[in-house]
């Protein structure tokens, strides 16, 4: 008879994600944009109050501890709930995480943002572009950051997360 597969505890799962992403931020310490690389302009509007919620406030392993919330434009909200090849995102597609201080999601740290691009854009992180943006709407970060792909890769693709459902296309669903 075999024994039963080991199941992880979200604290086992929480602890192998965190050192997943400070081994990933070490090393990718050598690729933060300078200042040439940054944009003008967040890749998200000012408001948002017309896009979905495709993750409720919670607590999260990923963006530095903090508390977030995933809100989606039209052309990522069928792609983000269903999280499957059959619904790719398409070009222009944008997520945005506001990350917080607080568990009622009240305040507000900044901004990390994803857009998904033309075919060519980035290999290694599916298209993706992405932005670290203050709460005054300064990018302090932009394009293929390595720190952002590192940890989607371990936490949004189901080999490495763990658990099916976790992801697709580097984007991550509700942690399990």
């Amino acid at each position: 008879m075999e024994a039963p597969a080991p199941t992880r505890s979200r604290a086992d799962l929480a602890r192998r994600a965190l050192l997943t992403c400070v081994a990933s931020l070490l090393a990718s310490c050598a690729s933060t944009p300078t200042s040439e690389d940054v944009v003008a302009e967040p890749i998200f509007p000012s408001d948002l109050s017309g896009w979905k919620e495709g993750r409720a406030c919670g607590f999260t392993h990923e963006h530095e501890l903090r508390y977030i919330r995933v809100l989606v434009d039209a052309a990522a909200e069928t792609p983000y709930k269903e999280l499957s090849a059959d619904h790719p995102y398409p070009v222009g597609a944008t997520l945005v995480k506001l990350e917080y201080d607080d568990e009622a999601c009240t305040k507000l740290l900044g901004y990390t943002a994803m857009r998904k691009e033309p075919a060519g854009y980035s290999a290694a992180g599916h298209d993706w572009r992405w932005q670290r943006v203050g709460v005054d709407r300064q990018v302090t970060e932009d394009g293929e950051l390595k720190s952002c792909i590192h940890c989607h890769e371990h936490h949004c693709t189901e080999p490495q997360c763990g658990y099916a459902g976790c992801g697709y296309d580097l984007t991550c669903a509700q942690e399990e």
